[in-house]
């Protein structure tokens, strides 16, 4: 994984303005990120697509988003579904009894990719989730879901992606704020790209071939696989988790302080998912690998 050529640039997928239920102007927005030092931001206001702002003498890229939610929590279950660099809008007007997987083809069809959000904050079925068809991934963490944003301990969705996997549904991981108060969510979550170069289009495409991982802190430096063997060097973390069908494995949690691990599949093995851990508890997570 990671073995393309081109630069890291880190970047948030999702975050809310005044121009739907946000508490800043997307001026303000924007330059929260900016001065935290990010190369990419979509803002993701509902039902409202941003504008693709190209990266001009190094400033921030702004790819296009918005959030389309669907679904009523009573008579219809709930989606909201995250289109990221769409070159037109999906749809032309507010209607949330659209079915989520024509959300996903429309988010498709308009030049995008589709990114399923918060699904432990939604409560959504897992199953319904294999289902969609056409997604670039899942939000594993969002920032906004937690305790401290009076939305519970629905921040963490790391156990679906164990469920899809164990279920042959291998979903990428994003990690996202979804900032919506900007009293202290902004600038806690992000996926970290390789690409060749900090464009839409170059940042889209490295997405879609999976050159990416979701982080609070801790980075990958590779991972690397020769037989049944993986390799994970990383920085920044304590403690490397490697995450399984297998219900127990002494090979699970493995001290990083050096920066380097090694996992072998087990004869049970349908996949190994990699998590860092750092001393003051923040993570970074990667995409499954399949046996």
């Amino acid at each position: 994984m990671f073995e393309n050529e081109g630069r890291w640039f880190r970047g948030n997928l999702h975050m809310h303005t005044t121009e739907s239920d946000g508490n800043l102007d997307p001026a303000s927005a924007r330059e929260e990120y900016r001065k935290a030092g990010y190369d990419f931001i979509a803002v993701t206001d509902h039902w409202k697509m941003s504008e693709n702002v190209p990266s001009k003498d190094g400033s921030m890229l702004e790819i296009s988003g918005v959030e389309y939610d669907t679904g009523d929590m009573v008579h219809s279950k709930v989606f909201h579904i995250l289109g990221i660099g769409m070159d037109r809008p999906a749809f032309d007007k507010v209607d949330h009894t659209i079915p989520p997987q024509k959300i996903i083809d429309a988010i498709n069809e308009a030049g995008g990719i589709a990114i399923l959000a918060h699904p432990a904050w939604s409560i959504m079925n897992p199953d319904d989730i294999s289902k969609c068809k056409g997604i670039a991934g899942a939000e594993i963490f969002n920032t906004v879901s937690g305790v401290d944003f009076f939305n519970g301990r629905r921040s963490d969705a790391s156990h679906y992606f164990d469920i899809w996997a164990d279920n042959g549904y291998m979903v990428r991981p994003f990690a996202s704020d979804d900032c919506h108060m900007y009293k202290g969510e902004q600038t806690q979550n992000y996926i970290m790209v390789k690409a060749a170069e900090l464009t839409r289009e170059a940042i889209i495409a490295a997405i879609k071939n999976g050159d990416f991982y979701a982080s609070q802190g801790p980075e990958f430096v590779a991972i690397r696989r020769a037989g049944d063997m993986i390799a994970v060097e990383c920085r920044g973390a304590s403690k490397i988790l490697f995450l399984s069908n297998c219900v127990w494995d002494s090979q699970r949690v493995q001290d990083a302080r050096n920066g380097f691990a090694r996992y072998r599949f087990t004869c049970v093995d349908k996949y190994v998912r990699v998590e860092l851990i750092s001393e003051d508890g923040k993570m970074a997570w990667s995409a499954p690998i399949v046996r």
